[in-house]
């Protein structure tokens, strides 16, 4: 019946329904409005945004991966580091500081105003005017410090004797100081570490 006054009034062409609004007026029940159609951009970064996301995800897992090899080989390092590696690197660091300690003791050893003091500290050591000392020098480092030494201190050169190196000999022993001392004695201190 409602639709009753429309027909009639379409018939004298006073009223007439516009087919927009139809649905309105309950015409266009149980029809389902039409899907839009897709839209490619819509489609084409969804498509990107999952590949984008899936490259993301793959390149992670691929880093995880590689930390987790690199943490196994420093884990398998330190369970290898035993006691007989700690007891090769403890003479590998000996020979090391050996090595830069006779590097520093050389030079010493050719200084010869230190050999000229140490000559003199040495027989001041032995200074007991009964006994009879015999001073030794290599004959090379004779001919540097013999200026240097005091005029009633007597030197003899010994070929024995290492450059940088001095002997005095008495009745009761003596004393020997050079290069080949300072080495012994940093061994022994090495060895004692």
């Amino acid at each position: 019946m409602a639709s009753l006054p429309l027909d009639i009034m379409r018939a004298r062409g006073e009223f007439a329904r516009d087919p927009r609004f139809s649905s309105l007026l309950g015409g266009g029940h149980g029809k389902v409005p039409a899907e839009p159609a897709p839209d490619p951009l819509a489609e084409a970064y969804a498509r990107g945004f999952a590949d984008g996301s899936a490259a993301a995800r793959d390149e992670a897992l691929h880093a995880e991966r590689e930390r987790d090899t690199a943490r196994a080989a420093i884990e398998l390092a330190f369970t290898r580091f035993d006691e007989a590696s700690a007891a090769e690197l403890a003479e590998r660091l000996q020979q090391t500081v050996h090595a830069l300690c006779e590097e520093a003791v050389l030079p010493l050893a050719l200084d010869m105003d230190g050999l000229a003091t140490r000559v003199q500290a040495a027989v001041a050591m032995l200074r007991r005017t009964q006994d009879e000392r015999r001073v030794l020098l290599n004959p090379d480092d004779l001919v540097l410090v013999e200026n240097r030494l005091p005029q009633n201190l007597t030197v003899e050169p010994d070929i024995s004797v290492e450059r940088g190196g001095l002997r005095i000999e008495t009745a009761d022993g003596g004393i020997e100081d050079g290069p080949s001392q300072w080495r012994r004695i940093l061994a022994e201190a090495f060895q004692a570490c």
